[in-house]
């Protein structure tokens, strides 16, 4: 797929779309770094004998009028884009009012994009969580006395804001109330979380965390090295066997369950009494970058695994 062209995974450009052209998937992007994803995508609905448009900054226009002419219309969506290209908006109200089938539907992704809406639901499921404090935002709350249970957090703990992913503005160093309130002032308009800090055991010299990905049904966990914030290899069924790893996929069932999302990820990790702890609850929109593309990308086998995942899903959706 070349940087800013609407296809169709047999070829047909949207400037061709005959009238009442129907796709499976309609896609909305704006990361261009998405591209080499949507590729393998591509590759994997033309073998499904599956249609797939995927929507760019720019060819939004060109798609909006496509849509509205109804020259274009699709049986399944996905939002990768609205959130923080507002310029899609017109295209997921439409999703919404004409698209029967979306891929982590948006009402739902607004409520788990902020950390404490997951944190209560996980603990009220049974999954164990880091021992975490909400603080409302210096905007909302100027004058706050540290909290009583703050020393059940330990040393060093991790503030985070309540909203946002990606590692942004995370502290992962503080050691007491002064940092916090160095984080309020930073971060003044947001809501944060204060959060054990987590220690992994080691499972024959690797740290024993993992990052989760989960694709319409399919669980695919991989080592991931919390302090490189790089891949490993994916755990494969030897492993799982040997170091007892079936919670990872309970685990993540659940957080689906609870999440209702068809696309994600999440960061667990297994500590030295042998808990296996939600770290990073549930990640939307997912990193689909890969290797060699990007290093910090997931392994080429995992991104062609997801694809083959949307594949079949988007297939049995017909």
């Amino acid at each position: 797929m070349s940087p800013g062209v609407l296809q169709y995974t047999e070829g047909v450009p949207l400037t061709d779309a005959l009238p009442g052209s129907r796709v499976d998937l309609l896609l909305a992007y704006d990361w261009l770094y998405d591209e080499p994803f949507l590729e393998v995508l591509s590759s994997s609905f033309s073998g499904a004998g599956l249609r797939l448009a995927a929507v760019s900054p720019r060819l939004l226009l060109r798609c909006m009028d496509a849509v509205q002419a109804g020259r274009l219309s699709a049986r399944t969506y996905l939002d990768r884009a609205s959130d923080t290209s507002p310029e899609f908006g017109p295209l997921d109200e439409w999703a919404e009012a004409n698209i029967p089938v979306h891929l982590n539907p948006g009402e739902r992704r607004r409520q788990i994009w902020y950390k404490t809406n997951l944190h209560w639901e996980f603990i009220a499921a049974g999954i164990h969580t880091p021992y975490t404090i909400a603080i409302p935002s210096l905007r909302r709350q100027p004058t706050l006395d540290p909290p009583t249970d703050l020393g059940a957090l330990g040393r060093p703990f991790s503030i985070k804001p309540d909203l946002g992913g990606g590692g942004w503005g995370v502290v992962t160093t503080a050691e007491g109330w002064d940092d916090v309130q160095v984080a309020r002032k930073h971060l003044s308009g947001e809501d944060l979380i204060l959060q054990e800090f987590i220690e992994p055991t080691s499972l024959e010299g690797r740290r024993a965390w993992f990052r989760v990905l989960y694709a319409c049904g399919r669980l695919i966990p991989c080592w991931w090295d919390d302090r490189t914030r790089l891949y490993g290899t994916p755990v494969v069924a030897e492993e799982r066997s040997r170091h007892g790893l079936d919670p990872l996929w309970s685990i993540v069932e659940t957080a689906a369950r609870l999440s209702g999302l068809q696309l994600f990820s999440t960061e667990i990790a297994r500590v030295g009494d042998g808990r296996f702890i939600v770290v990073d609850y549930v990640n939307d929109p997912i990193d689909l970058r890969f290797q060699p593309h990007a290093r910090e990308g997931m392994p080429a086998e995992v991104a062609h695994a997801v694809a083959e995942a949307l594949t079949a899903f988007i297939a049995a959706a017909a």
